[in-house]
């Protein structure tokens, strides 16, 4: 296993000495104020009639107050205690009672409205009560947007939600018009706004936190970069997930798309009550013999100790288990070559040789990945709230995914070399510069069995203090740590080859994907060879210490004011080790196996093959192989950030004025020293890399919302942002792919790019849930990070590894990629979201309703060349991007369609070998669900996702060629839920 550096240590002990300074400031802070009152709370039994609560907001509020209610004296509600916002006082006060309120220009409207209110009574209300009135928010993401200042989205779950339509991304993605990268059926990484996942920040607990997984786009590597991983969290654990567009000057920077904080639930959020909850979900794939299992459960409970204060507790669990394959073609990019004298083709056909500008496809690879993913978690929660040193919160966070792989490929390797002059071309076909028939003989045919297992652990425990200084002045502190682990202690690959075959492809009736043919039995072992073995172990250590503290000062009725600071400090480490053996050139004997499943029964045209043989690991062991990595000194890097930022908000609200106007407007400074350690080779003699880089931002916020009348609000929002450079881009050392005649590496001296973003939208709340916005948005991209491509020899490179001397194929040109900092972008958009249940239509389709959000973005980037620019779509833009959803609903079922989809975007300009991009071709995904609720604490769910088997399509040039073609199938989940309070 790998081991850390001593350098890790020494740092590791500076952070120790650190944490009990600051703990030492937290203690001396709160004791100067142990006589000071509490902030807004509920302690969970003061009751007081509705009379006196309508007094209170009058006399604390200067607000009028009016309801239709006709016995106000007789009618009970929560007693709000300590220092509270008008928000504050009403939320607590009408919580889990039927009453609901609505701020409006002629003052507070309170109205009692049940759950199976009809659409007539609630008509009549809004009639009685005022007449300009807008009816009342029910929805709780509706409710959410509603208050927020800035352009906040939030989804809550509930308790032990296991996978389907309701699941963490799923809810996320049904409220805004956001995109996940899908693989093997799960959504991965998130992208907003047209920009990739490298430009959203993810919070859990409101702590950054990242979970590093394996590459989608190249499968078996490691995703080493700043997007976050959503696959790596276990179902069940999150009760809520908040989407912020445009952030207020408190919230970090990092985050030019926006920012997610997934929250994990608290004991005393709920009047204090206890919970238990456990859920049950079963789960089969259409396609294949996948199956799957999923639980989860939990329980909560809190005591009242009187003056000594209120105790909460919370612990949940989360398990499960789930098999896919996936099948496919893929052709590993596509490229030319020299194919010398070919005396067999036409002269026409020669002539397109010659010129070197035919394209074909390198591998012309079948796939088949199967899977095995486990993955387990539990959080927790102790708070302790209303004490004399005010209120305390623990919450701690664990999950482990793992997943065994086993890859199959049977490919043309023998076409992969830019040098085919020894290859026997009889016919070919082309469309578009590129090959799509193609008949060789001559070709050495490859098969591959990677056996690989991954696992990330994540780890968090935060402690938040919020201590009362005085009527008006609150103080909040907060301590985390978070540390990830990404580790693939196995990564082994057994090749099989065969020697100087006939070998033909056809992707004429089918572009995605080839229908091959091979001049020998590819299912007989005797007609293979052992070839190779490949070793590989690789792991990723993310790590993130922080430490704030925040003071939120009550001015007067229309201002309030929040300033603070916080030190972070963030590790990334990466460590691998690789083992190669080629001199094993013998006979398969029994060292063999046959793929599984039925290949031709997959995606594909027919006449694909039904099984082909691989190499079985049992030769690792049997041959007697040194197993011991080579630890390559030049290949390990570490990144060190540490960021100091500070930050002064104004939130103000003017609910007294004809169109009443609240928002923010704030700045914050952050500075941040960047450090990148590692070693390179100069002359062969091997020397540190020790690169420093420091960099400091103002970054001003301001946000105002109008409401204009009602039910109509207007918004404007600024943020001056940052996001910092990929983790890969910094720190990767340089690669030699010697059969591409390609060098990569990564760039130390790399800046973050800043963005100008404005916001401006209109959001309509209509009738029982009906809602409507429409909003533009324009963000301006000071410096991308783009690719700079060069042709050099290997000694005009940066440094020299010795142990390329056994993989360089020949001297000459080779091409160096390397992450540059590249012109500025404009991304600019459309967003529209509509929620209209179909209350307006006869009575047999009251109950059924859509949802629809739709985002138009729109950015263009110049990238550098060899000889000039090309001008094309920022990575990761997706023009379009739908999610929808088709629903029926009544008081104990619920049922409906879902759709996601997204059109092409790219992932690379220009793309390896010659081509001019790489990207993802458009994708629409379509699902399922049906719920329905037997009992208040009974409810059965059947969900079915990617009903069209839809294909995960890679390609490469602008002329689409295939680069990999997949499909997982449609799965089906069953599950059971159950759900107890205690009230």
């Amino acid at each position: 296993m790998i081991r850390k550096r001593a350098e890790e240590q020494r740092n590791m002990r500076s952070w120790r000495r650190l944490w009990p300074q600051l703990g030492l400031g937290l203690l001396l802070t709160g004791s100067a104020y142990t006589q000071a009152a509490n902030r807004c709370f509920y302690d969970g039994v003061s009751q007081t009639t509705l009379s006196h609560i309508i007094q209170q907001v009058s006399d604390r509020y200067q607000l009028a107050v009016l309801t239709n209610y006709p016995q106000p004296d007789t009618t009970w509600l929560a007693q709000p205690l300590g220092d509270c916002s008008l928000s504050e006082f009403l939320n607590y006060a009408t919580a889990n009672s039927g009453w609901h309120y609505r701020q409006t220009a002629a003052g507070v409207v309170l109205v009692f409205q049940p759950q199976d209110a009809t659409e007539t009574a609630a008509n009549n209300i809004a009639e009685e009560v005022i007449v300009t009135a807008a009816p009342f928010i029910r929805d709780a993401s509706l409710a959410s947007r509603y208050n927020s200042n800035t352009l906040s989205t939030r989804a809550t779950l509930s308790r032990g939600q296991l996978a389907g339509n309701n699941d963490l991304t799923s809810s996320v993605a049904a409220t805004s018009a956001v995109a996940f990268s899908q693989e093997a059926g799960m959504d991965r990484n998130l992208s907003i706004r047209g920009l990739g996942a490298d430009f959203t920040r993810v919070l859990v607990n409101g702590m950054p936190m990242l979970a590093t997984g394996t590459s989608i786009d190249a499968r078996g590597s490691v995703n080493n970069s700043r997007s976050f991983d959503f696959d790596t969290l276990p179902p069940g654990l999150f009760t809520q997930i908040e989407l912020d567009k445009s952030a207020a000057a408190r919230t970090e920077e990092g985050a030019i798309a926006g920012s997610v904080d997934l929250r994990t639930p608290l004991p005393l959020v709920d009047n204090n009550v206890g919970q238990q909850w456990f859920a049950l979900q079963n789960e089969q794939n259409l396609s294949h013999d996948g199956k799957g299992f999923a639980l989860s459960g939990g329980l909560q409970g809190a005591r009242d100790n009187g003056t000594a204060g209120t105790i909460g507790w919370l612990i949940g669990l989360s398990y499960r288990t789930r098999a896919t394959q996936e099948r496919g073609f893929s052709t590993v990019r596509w490229q030319t070559a020299d194919w010398g004298e070919q005396p067999a083709l036409s002269v026409e056909q020669q002539t397109q040789l010659e010129n070197g500008e035919v394209f074909y496809p390198r591998h012309n690879r079948y796939d088949i990945l199967d899977r095995e993913q486990i993955s387990y978690g539990l959080n927790s929660a102790l708070q302790w709230h209303n004490t004399g040193w005010g209120d305390f919160d623990l919450t701690a966070f664990m999950a482990r995914s793992q997943q065994t792989m086993h890859e199959y490929h049977i490919s043309s390797a023998g076409l992969k070399t830019q040098d085919l002059s020894h290859i026997r071309v009889n016919d070919f076909a082309t469309r578009h510069a590129g090959m799509v028939y193609g008949n060789f003989s001559g070709v050495d045919i490859r098969s591959e069995h990677n056996y690989e297992t991954d696992e990330t652990r994540l780890g968090q425990l935060k402690f938040d203090w919020y201590l009362p200084l005085s009527e008006r002045v609150r103080l909040h502190s907060a301590l985390g740590y978070q540390r990830s682990v990404f580790d693939s202690p196995d990564h082994d690959k057994v090749t099989l080859m065969s020697y100087a075959q006939d070998f033909s492809f056809d992707l004429r009736q089918n572009d995605r994907f080839a229908l091959n043919h091979y001049g020998f039995d590819i299912t007989n072992p005797q007609e293979w060879q052992l070839y190779q073995i490949n070793l590989r172990e690789d792991q990723v250590t993310n790590q993130y210490r922080v430490a704030s503290f925040e003071l939120d000062i009550k001015h007067n009725d229309n201002f309030r004011h929040f300033a603070g600071t916080q030190l972070q400090g963030f590790l990334n480490d990466r460590a691998e080790g690789e083992y190669n053996n080629s001199d094993i050139n013998g006979p398969v004997d029994e060292f063999y196996q046959r793929t599984p499943g039925d290949f031709s029964a997959g995606p594909g045209p027919s006449g694909l093959p039904h099984h082909w043989i691989v190499g079985s690991h049992a030769v690792i062991g049997a041959l007697g192989t040194n197993t011991a990595l080579v630890h390559d000194p030049l290949q390990q890097r570490r990144l060190n950030e540490y960021t100091w930022s500070s930050w002064w908000q104004t939130s103000y609200e003017f609910w007294q004025w004809p169109w009443p106007l609240r928002g923010d407007l704030g700045l914050r400074y952050s500075a941040t020293r960047q450090l990148v350690r590692g070693r390179w080779s100069i002359d062969s003699d091997s020397s540190a890399v020790n690169n420093r880089s420091d960099y400091a931002n103002w970054l001003p916020a301001f946000h105002l919302v109008m409401q204009a009348r009602d039910d109509l609000l207007l918004r404007f929002g600024y943020r001056r942002d940052l996001a910092r450079p990929s983790i890969e881009d910094l720190t990767s050392p340089l690669l030699l792919r010697s059969s591409a005649r390609l060098v990569e590496g990564g760039n130390t001296q790399l800046q973050p790019s800043r963005a100008h973003s404005f916001d401006v939208s209109a959001e309509w709340y209509g009738d029982e849930q009906q809602f409507f916005s429409a909003g533009l948005f324009y963000k301006r991209i000071d410096s991308l990070v783009v690719a700079q491509v060069e042709e050099l020899t290997l000694e005009q490179l940066p440094y020299y590894n010795p142990q390329w001397d056994q993989l360089a194929l020949s001297d000459g040109l080779y091409t160096y990629r390397r992450p540059v900092n590249g012109p500025g972008t404009d991304i600019s958009g459309l967003e529209l979201n509509l929620k209209l249940p179909f209350y307006f239509l006869p009575a047999a389709l009251q109950n059924f309703g859509v949802r629809v959000s739709y985002a138009l973005n729109r950015g263009l980037v110049r990238y550098p060349l060899d000889d000039g620019v090309t001008t094309l779509p920022a990575p990761g833009l997706s023009r379009h991007v739908v999610n929808g959803e088709l629903w029926f609903r009544n008081q104990n079922v619920s049922a409906g369609l879902t759709l996601k989809a997204r059109s092409q975007y790219l992932t690379r300009v220009p793309g390896a070998n010659n081509n001019d991009r790489e990207g993802v071709n458009a994708s629409l995904i379509t699902g399922a669900y049906l719920r329905w609720n037997a009992s208040p604490e009974l409810t059965f769910s059947l969900d079915a996702r990617n009903l069209g088997n839809e294909p995960f399509d890679l390609f490469v040039d602008k002329t689409n060629r295939v680069y990999s073609y997949s499909t997982t199938g449609t799965e089906i989940l069953a599950g059971i839920s159950l759900n107890f309070s205690d009230h």
